[in-house]
């Protein structure tokens, strides 16, 4: 089967999904037109610097985004800062956090409090991936082919000085409350859609967004409702060579940013499940020595596997049930149902003067009076 149109192909997230489709590194490809790779990655690895100003510092680098506006079927600006963002990724060893589907669903029925600081709203990487479980309800618009499924978000985290070039802006600094003598801190995302039920699989989405935050302690939902605020702003859209954002991108946002701030929080906890699987080094490690009949079997394996970190419960997790009414009565009958959660801090340590991160996860309220799976989380609605 033609690997672009191989179901399993289609269903990798965008890290690893061209590669596999094409055979070849295709970020490489396109990025070894600007400079050498041995020359751009210590730039593609800086950590004050966002793709979007990236894009006008490197010599050449502009030019061939403009080359490509053509290539790319007239997707612009956005499908380059795609691909250099992978190119980015690769340089930093391709982390990818993938989101067990247990963890996924416990994280729906769980709310951000108000207050929590925006300094959680980071990965654990200067650059990662973080791959959603599927299926899910989130949706990303792709203008010509539709809604796609929401696969993973790219996250890239930059420490940026005063007066940088990204705080010169004075339209969006006014929107997002930025002030450009003051440092701050970017958090770029690349969201990225899924080609299953396309056409093949370089059929997907993508959309940029740029985060700026210079108070830490300030409430991430408030930092978070700002900048959709900002970018429900047709006017107000102002990265390089990007297009307003419609209707239907814009409604769009808000769910997919709350369940990646919902995973990223979660990855604060000092408890975080984080279990590396090297699923491709493991079949490489196999592979060696191989005779050539057992060897062809494990490089159609090594087709679609890789390497990730898998984050949350590998296994369904056990849920707790209660007795109490809903007056908190005790005995009272009430109907099965979830008790959300929420993330919350917590103070310790001596005289309580501490503080740390904690999940309290949801609870299935009067769960033993049904059969095991009768009651689910309430899924989340995407309008």
């Amino acid at each position: 089967m033609d690997p672009m149109n191989d179901p399993s192909v289609m269903a990798l997230p965008h890290p690893v999904r061209l590669e596999a489709a094409t055979g070849t590194a295709v970020d490489s490809q396109i990025l070894g037109h600007a400079a050498p790779l041995a020359e751009l990655r210590p730039i593609l690895i800086d950590e004050t610097t966002p793709t979007e100003a990236l894009i006008n510092i490197v010599p050449g680098l502009h030019d061939l985004a403009v080359h490509h506006f053509g290539v790319f079927s007239g997707q612009g600006m956005g499908t380059f800062m795609l691909i250099l963002t992978r190119g980015r990724l690769r340089a930093h060893g391709d982390p990818i956090l993938k989101v067990a589907p247990t963890l996924q669903g416990l994280l729906a029925e769980s709310d951000l409090d108000r207050g929590l600081p925006s300094r959680f709203f980071r990965a654990p990487y200067p650059l990662a991936y973080v791959e959603f479980a599927r299926p899910n309800p989130l949706r990303l618009p792709n203008r010509e082919s539709g809604m796609h499924e929401c696969e993973g978000v790219y996250v890239g985290s930059y420490q940026l000085p005063a007066e940088h070039p990204t705080l010169a802006n004075p339209v969006r600094n006014r929107a997002l409350k930025l002030d450009p003598s003051q440092p701050a801190r970017a958090v770029e995302l690349v969201i990225t859609g899924s080609p299953v039920g396309k056409a093949h699989a370089a059929d997907d989405a993508s959309q940029n967004l740029l985060l700026l935050i210079q108070d830490e302690d300030e409430c991430l939902n408030t930092v978070l409702e700002r900048h959709i605020t900002f970018y429900n702003d047709p006017a107000a859209y102002s990265s390089p060579g990007m297009m307003p954002l419609d209707p239907a991108e814009r409604r769009t946002l808000a769910p997919i940013i709350s369940e990646l701030a919902k995973v990223l929080v979660y990855l604060n906890l000092p408890d975080a499940e984080l279990i590396p699987t090297r699923e491709r080094t493991d079949l490489e490690r196999r592979l060696k020595g191989l005779g050539p009949k057992k060897a062809a079997r494990l490089k159609r394996q090594l087709g679609t596997a890789y390497d990730h970190i898998l984050v949350g419960p590998s296994v369904e997790a056990e849920h707790e049930a209660g007795s109490a009414g809903a007056d908190g009565e005790p005995g009272a009958q009430v109907r099965p149902h979830w008790r959300r959660g929420h993330f919350r801090r917590v103070r310790y340590g001596e005289g309580r003067s501490e503080t740390r991160m904690a999940w309290i996860k949801p609870v299935l309220v009067n769960g033993g009076s049904v059969a095991a799976g009768a009651v689910k989380p309430k899924p989340y609605v995407v309008h």
